[in-house]
């Protein structure tokens, strides 16, 4: 399951998956994230337990959404 990085709210990383969001302890992974990032989530019974960012994705997402906005400013 993926989800992207939504924002960071005190020790809570916000996530949104599938329209809804889920506030995740931020010592859950070593790893440093940033708002948009996509990740790889793992969950148990409904509670995120895991996440790995996923570069390949967040790279995708970002140019997709560059060449949605590259008409904006122009």
């Amino acid at each position: 399951m993926q989800g992207i990085i939504d924002r960071f709210e005190g020790k809570y990383i916000v996530i949104e998956i599938d329209s809804k969001m889920y506030n995740v302890d931020n010592n859950i992974s070593k790893e440093s994230f940033k708002e948009g990032d996509v990740v790889d989530v793992k969950m148990e019974k409904n509670v995120i337990v895991d996440i790995k960012k996923n570069i390949k994705e967040t790279l995708k997402r970002k140019e997709y959404i560059k060449n949605l906005t590259k008409d904006m400013w122009n």
